[in-house]
């Protein structure tokens, strides 16, 4: 059996971060994933969708 080289007390800390900051490591798992998505498995189509969609929230956020 291979032992983890994470220790209990660091696996509790982790996840009483991740509890306690929900909503930003949800926003850093969303971007890491948009990341990979971009680099690894678009192709010329999606990412000229993908520019429209930056060009229309950009506009979206700056009338805010």
């Amino acid at each position: 059996m291979t032992e983890s080289k994470t220790s209990d007390a660091q696996k509790r800390a982790t996840q009483a971060y991740r509890e306690k900051n929900r909503e930003k490591t949800r926003k850093q798992s969303a971007k890491s994933a948009a990341k990979t998505y971009i680099n690894k498995y678009c192709g010329v189509e999606e990412l000229k969708e993908l520019k429209e969609l930056i060009e229309a929230r950009e506009k979206e956020l700056q009338v805010e």
